[in-house]
């Protein structure tokens, strides 16, 4: 038997007394009860998505310039990993002689690699601003 189902029966049986003021009294403790019952199904829901985001934050590998998973290809947005911790694919938008652009659907970073070297990421529609632009 759980404690909301204990402190229902306790109520019950104050009642059954005719004590008002113990009656108002396990009321009361009831309404904390359920308060610290909901306060705990919270934190452990937090509890939860901590331990995912530190098991992926365990996963993550920095290859300049982007963030892989094992046995993922495509990388993920540095930005987004490194601001809000959010594991976010970066798209591929081209690719030819040994440049390759990609952007982040959520920040909207694009980033500019040259094979050997990588250009600063940059917003779109604003020009590059990075040491090699």
């Amino acid at each position: 038997m759980g404690i909301l189902e204990n402190a229902k029966q306790v109520a019950k049986a104050v009642e059954e007394i005719h004590n008002l003021e113990l009656y108002q009294r396990v009321l009361n403790l009831h309404s904390d009860i359920i308060e610290l019952v909901e306060k705990n199904n919270e934190l452990r829901e937090e509890n939860q998505e901590l331990k995912k985001k530190l098991e992926l934050r365990g996963k993550m590998q920095f290859k300049p310039p982007f963030w892989f998973q094992n046995g993922d290809v495509t990388p993920f947005c540095p930005s987004c990993w490194e601001t809000k911790t959010q594991a976010i694919h970066v798209v591929k938008d081209m690719e030819e002689d040994g440049e390759t652009n990609w952007h982040c659907p959520t920040c909207k970073n694009c980033y500019h690699v040259r094979s050997g070297r990588t250009l600063y990421p940059h917003v779109y529609g604003e020009p590059d601003q990075g040491p090699w632009g």
